[in-house]
């Protein structure tokens, strides 16, 4: 029989998806090491590592951690505010490098008939 999540503990109603996503990341992580391109390679590695720490804070903040507020955001290193820097410069880079490897679709997705 199935155990609700207790709830007091909000994690536990995620431990099942971390105890695949976590596993997996590191799965990912250790394929970087097998690519060819070294800058790929990198680029990967550093990715797989900046998510799997954001990860492991979600699930120590679901867990009860303490907040410890909003960054401040600098406007005077990049000129725009918003976004933290981490974050502007990872999605600057996917719009610049290849602007469809988002996935992203604008518009509608119903067909005009």
């Amino acid at each position: 029989m199935a155990k609700n999540p207790s709830p007091s503990s909000p994690t536990a109603a995620f431990d099942r998806d971390f105890g695949y996503l976590l596993p997996f990341l590191d799965k990912v992580a250790a394929a970087a090491s097998e690519l060819q391109d070294a800058a790929a390679r990198e680029e990967l590695t550093r990715l797989m590592a900046e998510e799997k720490v954001r990860w492991q804070r979600i699930q120590a903040l679901l867990g009860g951690a303490g907040g410890q507020g909003a960054a401040p955001t600098s406007t005077q290193a990049s000129g725009r505010s918003g976004a933290p820097s981490l974050a502007r410069a990872s999605a600057d880079g996917v719009h610049r490098v290849a602007p469809t490897a988002a996935g992203l679709t604008v518009g509608s997705l119903k067909t005009n008939r």
